[in-house]
């Protein structure tokens, strides 16, 4: 997977959302205060027109952009089939803006997914997983094969913890994964979640970290611990929905990155 490109250069903006609505902002540096004209277009073929002149006072007060720089466009009905699609926002020249805040490729609309426990998962398709989760996080695809995917998912047995991925149609898009303490701390466990970004604010990562919570809680595991980054707030909004508090002091380890926040879930059933 190639690397994301960077913003158009002389243009600024950014896509706050993309369902219901594909909205955002954009302006040219040159002329902040001139609406752009931009295309959506979906899957290389079809193409939605849209003008960036929507009010955004926001963006204005920030002094990224003039008064009038927002877009929102609702996508075609017949794209939102719950599978993906590559959405690009370009100049009517053709040239991508490459706006942050929009994945290259989107699941559109609803996504039937269903949670697969680690001995139904071929290992196949999880060297898959790992090489796109790889990708999007920076580091080289090419360095997963069979025996990092095996060793991967090891971990799914009761004893060492417990992994639980999502499936959309015959794809896994994401992974929970619980890797359970040994002797002493075997009450303890730590977690890892990916949702590849196209199947992201679906829902999964919650369906992921309940699955995971339910099953520590059933192991009589009486604590759950993550490591999250500090600006990721959609993250830490879902840990603390689900009872995660801040927690300084955290087990040892090298699971607890540095600069980023330790979180506890502490099991309702713990003696």
């Amino acid at each position: 997977m190639a690397r994301r490109a960077d913003i158009l250069a002389g243009y600024r903006g950014h896509v706050d959302a993309v369902e219901p609505v594909l909205s955002g902002w954009v302006a040219e540096v040159a002329r902040p205060a001139a609406p752009v004209a931009l295309v959506v277009r979906i899957d290389r073929a079809d193409v939605v027109p849209v003008i960036a002149d929507r009010p955004r006072p926001d963006v204005a007060a920030a002094g990224l952009a003039g008064p009038n720089c927002g877009f929102a466009v609702e996508l075609p009905a017949g794209f939102l089939d719950g599978l993906e699609h590559e959405v690009a926002l370009l100049l009517p020249d053709g040239r991508r803006l490459n706006l942050p805040g929009i994945p290259p490729s989107l699941a559109l609309g609803p996504v039937p997914a269903d949670l697969v426990p680690a001995r139904a998962a071929s290992i196949a398709a999880i060297a898959d997983l790992l090489r796109r989760t790889d990708a999007e996080a920076g580091f080289d695809p090419d360095l997963i094969g069979t025996i990092q995917a095996e060793a991967f998912n090891a971990v799914g047995g009761g004893d060492r913890g417990f992994i639980f991925y999502a499936r959309a149609g015959a794809r896994l898009v994401g992974y929970g994964r619980l890797e359970r303490g040994q002797s002493s701390a075997a009450a303890i466990g730590v977690v890892a979640l990916t949702v590849l970004e196209a199947y992201r604010r679906k829902g999964l990562g919650e369906a992921l970290m309940r699955a995971l919570l339910g099953a520590a809680a059933t192991a009589r595991m009486s604590a759950v611990w993550l490591s999250v980054r500090r600006d990721n707030i959609p993250a830490i909004r879902l840990y603390e929905k689900l009872g995660f508090v801040p927690n300084a002091d955290h087990p040892a380890g090298n699971w607890k990155v540095p600069g980023e926040t330790a979180m506890v879930w502490l099991s309702p059933r713990r003696s």
